[in-house]
């Protein structure tokens, strides 16, 4: 039995990723207990460990995407910071990811489809994890793949939905709003589950904190208070000192760190390996990114003092996961969106007070005028001009999750501006249609309804 069980798990890992659908095995035997159905699970925590599971990007992931948008200078990138990406359109092609995903889809289905046992103790974490990890997947490939939803629009194209193995099942895709129930679903199930012990990861509160990330996504804001509102209970703010602590450290959960990438070292030393990345200490951080700081806070803010040098290198270690201050921002710009603008400044106060030394709060009518050059944002989601407060909050959101995996996902939420760089006299011009990656060509070809993302009609595999 162990045998052939060990022979299936290795068949599923081996399994090309263009055929994620034919995953159902031939003449091998299929997991029976809780346990044994657990290994599939463990096998994806254990790379989220390490920093090799897609689910959370690892900071080499990290580091490609924030050096392809507008926080750091691609046209002052030294010799050494020549494998960093030059503009958005370097990051599209990333096949892999959609892959990657699918795999871990797979994986739950499995589970989801096979396993009997539902009572037991050790049942409910596979089943609670299983469909936290599944709803994750679909809302990462959302993000990726799929028009920023707009609830105006009736026929935005969403993800092809696969919740179980049946070998011949092509589908194409759904609409958005399909994706987004599953998604939804998807969290709900596993917040029933409600799995507290931390060696499955994905405890009832990172469920909380996906649901808000997902309900802010989709521009359901009561939902989005509810959820963020909930995670900021269980885990507080922490203040300047505690931020030091919790940021300056590689490889451990911290003060509000609910969840991480990377949490063992594969280096002899934590200031090796994992947010240090090196090929960053030849890229400087933009100006522009810089100025939206104002000269007290240059000498107050804590987030300048660690995570700039005086060569405009970045400092901070990356962090790929999720922690408070994001809740916190995802509740101040939902209760914007509600209307609510004196709840909204109360939250991005409360953050500031707890970076900025001797801050003295902001009122509605003391707010600071925008730096004009220093964000190619101008429109919030909804496509309306930014108002001093949402660009306030949307500035200090950039503050806060710079070298977080979040400046791509700000760009496209909030109109997908068009920028260009120059890189040794070429000139990359970042397009609206690069927001959305492309469906993988053998994708495409293996199912010829499969509807292509706008702009990459033509679009081939070299």
């Amino acid at each position: 039995m162990k045998r052939l069980f060990i022979t299936y798990l290795l068949f599923l890992s081996l399994s090309s990723c263009k055929e994620f659908l034919d995953i159902k095995p031939h003449e091998e035997t299929i997991p029976e207990s809780a346990e044994e159905f657990s290994a599939l699970l463990h096998t994806h925590l254990n790379g989220l460990d390490y920093g090799t599971s897609t689910i959370i990007p690892n900071s080499d992931n990290v580091a490609s995407n924030e050096s392809a948008c507008d926080n750091l200078e691609v046209a002052l990138t030294q010799t050494g910071g020549s494998v960093l990406k030059n503009y958005i359109g370097n990051i599209v092609t990333q096949e892999t990811i959609y892959s990657s995903y699918y795999e871990i889809i797979r994986d739950c289905n499995i589970i989801l489809g096979e396993m009997k046992d539902s009572e037991s103790d050790i049942a409910k974490n596979v089943l609670g994890t299983t469909y936290a990890m599944r709803g994750i997947c679909y809302y990462e490939l959302m993000r990726l793949y799929c028009d920023v939803y707009d609830p105006l629009q009736k026929s935005q194209l969403g993800l092809q939905l696969v919740t179980t193995f049946d070998m011949e099942e092509r589908p194409i895709r759904s609409s958005l709003e399909e994706t987004m129930t599953l998604i939804e679903e998807d969290f709900k199930k596993a917040l029933f589950y409600n799995v507290q012990e931390p060696i499955w990861r994905f405890t009832a509160d990172v469920v909380k904190g996906y649901l808000a990330r997902f309900y802010f996504w989709t521009r359901q804001w009561d939902n989005a208070i509810y959820y963020a509102g909930e995670v900021i209970k269980s885990h507080p703010l922490v203040d300047r000192e505690g931020y030091k602590a919790m940021m300056e450290n590689g490889y451990s959960l911290k003060g509000n760190m609910l969840i991480k990438s990377e949490l063992i070292s594969s280096s002899s030393s934590e200031q090796e390996g994992a947010g240090t990345y090196e090929p960053l200490n030849y890229r400087p951080v933009s100006k522009r990114f810089l100025d939206t700081f104002s000269d007290t806070e240059k000498a107050n803010d804590i987030r300048y003092e660690m995570n700039f040098s005086k060569k405009r290198i970045a400092t901070k270690f990356i962090f790929s996961g999720m922690r408070s201050a994001e809740m916190l921002l995802i509740r101040a710009e939902s209760y914007y969106h509600k209307g609510s603008e004196d709840l909204a400044l109360a939250d991005i106060n409360t953050l500031r007070g707890n970076r900025i030394l001797n801050y003295e709060p902001l009122t509605l009518s003391s707010l600071p005028e925008p730096i004009p050059g220093t964000d190619y944002i101008t429109q919030d989601v909804t496509g309306a001009p930014l108002t001093k407060l949402m660009a306030l909050i949307l500035t200090e959101r950039r503050k806060e999750l710079f070298l977080e995996n979040d400046r791509f996902y700000e760009l496209k939420r909030n109109g997908r501006p068009e920028f260009w760089v120059a890189v040794n006299g070429q000139k990359y011009t970042n397009r609206k249609f690069m927001y959305n990656f492309p469906i993988p060509i053998r994708d495409t070809k293996l199912i010829p309804d499969l509807q292509q993302n706008e702009g990459y009609e033509d679009y081939i595999i070299n």
